[in-house]
């Protein structure tokens, strides 16, 4: 697996903000992550990975200068990979492909969203996050999971499902941008026994198929 999964920091906000105007363009007011990090029913995960850096090479001018290359063009080709060193200065901070926010009140667990940016929707990044909550969930000991959906958002209602959600009512027109519905699911008692071997299954299965992603949930 290409990403893992940590607790969201104050240094991975902007990379957040960003990951929710693409995942969810239409959003208004945006998340304040800020503001939510510090509230303590809140807990925030973000799939990352290292931001490994490209490795640029300037020419090197004692082998030109061997090779017999003339002294223009040798000064030319110093300049041009020293200005393409400089602009392709790797970013060494962390990459973040999506973030999830799931708040805690009482004994149940409500996830307020799972953003994904587009460029790696596909890749199991969701999935992953969703895995990474029922897991923090089950450590918390949460009795049930809840959120809401798009009604047309046929993916995530599917894989809501997978994981044991099920529809339990409508928020009519709950969402602003459109007024669509949103359809309201939620889990049982995620520390049955059933529940349990259900969800570890499907966990292997996504470690199968995606590879080993480290978790830490905070």
């Amino acid at each position: 697996m290409a990403f893992a999964v940590r607790p969201m920091t104050v240094t991975d906000v902007p990379q957040s903000v960003q990951v929710e105007r693409d995942a969810f363009p239409s959003i208004s007011p945006p998340t304040a992550f800020r503001r939510e990090l510090n509230v303590k029913i809140a807990s925030y995960l973000t799939s990352w990975r290292i931001n490994k850096p490209t490795v640029n090479t300037v020419t090197d001018s004692t082998k030109l200068a061997v090779e017999g290359l003339p002294q223009a063009r040798l000064i030319g080709s110093l300049v041009s990979g020293a200005r393409k060193a400089w602009e392709s200065t790797p970013d060494t901070e962390d990459l973040i492909a999506g973030y999830l926010g799931i708040w805690y009140v009482a004994d149940e667990a409500h996830i307020m969203a799972i953003g994904v940016r587009n460029k790696y929707r596909g890749e199991g990044v969701g999935e992953l996050l969703l895995i990474s909550g029922i897991e923090q969930a089950l450590k918390r000991r949460t009795r049930l999971i809840t959120l809401e959906v798009r009604e047309s958002n046929h993916i995530a209602i599917n894989l809501y499902k997978k994981y044991l959600f099920s529809q339990r009512g409508i928020r009519k027109r709950y969402y602003a941008d459109n007024r669509e519905d949103a359809i309201i699911m939620s889990t049982d008692i995620i520390s049955m026994p059933s529940y349990i071997d259900h969800f570890q299954a499907l966990v292997r299965d996504h470690a199968q198929r995606w590879g080993h992603s480290d978790r830490v949930l905070g």
